[in-house]
């Protein structure tokens, strides 16, 4: 028997990883000053790199790479430096944030619903 796809929301969750990432980045153009202590697009990096860590988690197959993200954002976004990441290194990581996601999406695909009977 063949499997049934997953769900059309589960299906298409991917796409919230880039969303948080360059959403944070197009905040930070747009606020100048933000109203928390983390920028925007630190925090849009950061928020979307712990996605896809939990996206991966819900894969029959675990990617490794995916699941290690939210460790390489906490040293460059969160942990002190000496020159804080600017607008560069936030389009950057948004970049390959993106393309982690879309290879999560096609070497790892999403395994039948949770709860759903094969």
């Amino acid at each position: 028997m063949s499997e049934a796809p997953p769900p059309v929301g589960r299906r298409y969750l991917w796409l919230l990883v880039p969303a948080l990432a360059w959403g944070g980045v197009i905040a930070g153009l747009l606020l100048p000053t933000p109203p928390f202590p983390l920028p925007p697009g630190n925090l849009g990096c950061v928020l979307g790199s712990v996605a896809i860590a939990a996206l991966a988690l819900t894969r029959e197959r675990k990617d490794l790479v995916s699941l290690c993200i939210p460790i390489f954002a906490f040293m460059i976004f969160i942990a002190p430096l000496e020159t804080p990441p600017g607008l560069a290194i936030q389009v950057l990581y948004a970049i390959s944030l993106t393309a982690v996601a879309v290879r999560l999406e096609r070497k790892f695909p999403p395994g039948p619903a949770a709860g759903s009977v094969a």
